[in-house]
C-alpha cells in the first residue's frame, strides 16, 4: 500500500463510521453460524455451519427499514469429529441429504438500543417453518483497508428448540435448547436479491 492508498483509506475510515442505506451480500468468508446443545449437562459444545448465501438491507438511521435473508448450508455442519459430523448432519439431527439448506428470513426488526436490535424472522429447517427471533449487535460499518469494500458487520444471537423442527433423536441427553450465534459481515455494492419469506407457519 503506497502513501496515497494509505491516506485515502485513514480518510475514508474516519469518514464513514456509520452505515448509511444500503444492500449488502454476506461475506461467506467472514460469517460464521454455531449451534450448541447441552451434552448431558457436561459441556455445551458447538457445531459450526458455513453460509451458503445471503444478503441483508441497513441503514443505521432506520432499523425498521432493515431485511434479513440467508441460506445456511446443513451439510456443512462441523463438530471436529467426523463421526459426530456425520451423525449431526444424518436423519437423526438434520437430514441433510434431503434438507440441504436451513433458511432464515426477516419480517421485521426493532431497535433496542444505540446499536442492537431484534430482528423478528422465520427459519426453515427440516421442512418446518417457525417464527425465530435474532438479537442483534451492530458492530460497525466502513471501508476494509485489505479489499477497499465497505463493509458491515454484526454479531447475533437467538435459541431454538431442535423438537420444534422434529429432532428428538438422544433427548434429553443432549439438550432441546440449541443456542445459535452468529458472526456476520456484508459487502456492499452487490445487486440486491429478492427477498422469500415463507408465507406458512408452522402451529
Amino acid at each position: 500500500m503506497n502513501a496515497r492508498s494509505a491516506i485515502f483509506v485513514t480518510a475514508a475510515l474516519v469518514a464513514a463510521p456509520a452505515a448509511r442505506a444500503a444492500d449488502y451480500v454476506i461475506d461467506t468468508v467472514h460469517t460464521q453460524v454455531y449451534a450448541c446443545a447441552a451434552h448431558l449437562d457436561f459441556t455445551t459444545p458447538c457445531a459450526r455451519f458455513r453460509v451458503k448465501s445471503g444478503f441483508f438491507h441497513f441503514d443505521d438511521a432506520h432499523w425498521d427499514t432493515a431485511k434479513l435473508d440467508v441460506d445456511v448450508d446443513t451439510a456443512s455442519a462441523d463438530l471436529g469429529d467426523a463421526t459426530w459430523d456425520g451423525t449431526v448432519r444424518s436423519w437423526q439431527f438434520l437430514n441433510a441429504g434431503k434438507y440441504t439448506d436451513a433458511h432464515f428470513a426477516s419480517t421485521s426488526v426493532a431497535q433496542t438500543g444505540a446499536k442492537t436490535g431484534i430482528i423478528h424472522g422465520v427459519l426453515t429447517l427440516r421442512g418446518v417453518t417457525r417464527a425465530l427471533d435474532l438479537h442483534v449487535t451492530f458492530n460497525r460499518a466502513g471501508l476494509d483497508p485489505y479489499t477497499f469494500r465497505y463493509t458491515a458487520g454484526f454479531s447475533a444471537s437467538a435459541t431454538l428448540q431442535r423438537s420444534d423442527f422434529g429432532m428428538t433423536k438422544y433427548l434429553p441427553d443432549i439438550g432441546d435448547a440449541v443456542s445459535i450465534r452468529i458472526e456476520a459481515e456484508g459487502l456492499r455494492g452487490k445487486p440486491a436479491p429478492v427477498q422469500t419469506v415463507p408465507s406458512k407457519l408452522e402451529q
